[in-house]
């Protein structure tokens, strides 16, 4: 039952993430109306890189050469994540980038299978595929073709189904503080590699970003990453991809309800078909755990 109730309390902390997660899509696009993405990006993981460091600097002279390689392998993956997400959105519309990104779910079982040979159940699968079908819906996908952005796009979503799977197995093996920070590090210097040979750096900055600065550095980074990574201790790989199908459902709400932005029916439907899917794939180690325990007790 104790392990249960972590459990539970760990996908809830997992869906309050997603939803921050959300809220930063409205606050980003604001914030870069003005200012260059991957400056952004540099400044808001630099940000947090300096907060986590100031929380926990006792820490810092007691991580582990082991630990760090790890947090800077999820970095890598991380950092992916962001760079074959903003290339790709250059050479392909905003609504094939969110479903092609959002593949990362589907590929999650099959990437945990070619990591640890351990086969998904039947109903994660099938919560995947509700998810699936309703980010479908969701976006508004149309079959226009697959062009450079879409597959360069596609390395988004593989780079996020192994940040996915490792955190899983590192969480597990390594204290934290250096998982998360080293991870912060490495996207920091890689966005201020790139800022600085696009041209990006700039001093005059608008008080609407950093306000969205200070949002997205402090509770959709060093709070959404401590509690991704505290979280998949006793959350499976699957169910925290379908719970981070949530952050589509999310940007969508937060986009009408603070940008004026208008859901068509047809993407209420797939936020609905969402909701189901992540409901679908915690039905069964929700049940088997009632049962385990009304058999023990």
């Amino acid at each position: 039952m104790e392990l249960m109730k972590r459990q539970s309390f760990a996908v809830f902390a997992l869906l309050v993430n997603t939803a921050i997660w959300g809220l930063t899509f409205i606050l980003v696009k604001w914030a870069t109306a003005s200012l260059d993405l991957y400056y952004f990006l540099f400044l808001r993981f630099f940000i947090s890189s300096l907060v986590m460091a100031a929380m926990f600097y006792k820490r810092l002279f007691k991580m582990k050469p082991k630990s760090i390689g790890a947090g800077c392998v999820l970095g890598i993956f991380l950092t992916g994540v962001y760079i074959f997400q903003t290339v790709g959105l250059q050479h392909t519309t905003a609504s094939n980038s969110a479903l092609i990104t959002g593949l990362y779910m589907v590929l999650i079982p099959f990437c945990v299978f070619f990591y640890s040979g351990t086969r998904p159940g039947f109903l994660p699968i099938l919560g995947i595929m509700f998810a699936l079908v309703g980010m479908f819906f969701l976006t508004s996908y149309s079959f226009g073709g697959i062009n450079r952005g879409d597959v360069i796009t596609l390395g988004a979503a593989i780079a996020a189904s192994w940040h996915i799977i490792l955190t899983g197995e590192f969480a597990r093996r390594h204290p934290i503080i250096p998982l998360v920070l080293m991870q912060l590090v490495l996207v920091t210097v890689v966005c201020a590699v790139v800022a600085f040979l696009r041209g990006g750096f700039t001093l005059e900055i608008p008080a609407i970003t950093w306000l969205t600065l200070a949002i997205t550095s402090i509770f959709a980074t060093c709070f959404a990453f401590l509690v991704q990574t505290v979280a998949q201790r006793v959350v499976d790989p699957t169910r925290t991809g379908v719970i981070f199908a949530m952050e589509a459902v999310f940007g969508a709400l937060f986009g009408w309800w603070l940008g004026g932005e208008v859901m068509a029916s047809i993407a209420f439907f797939g936020a609905c078909l969402m909701v189901v899917g992540m409901i679908v794939s915690e039905i069964h180690p929700i049940a088997k755990g009632l049962i385990k325990d009304k058999i023990v007790g």
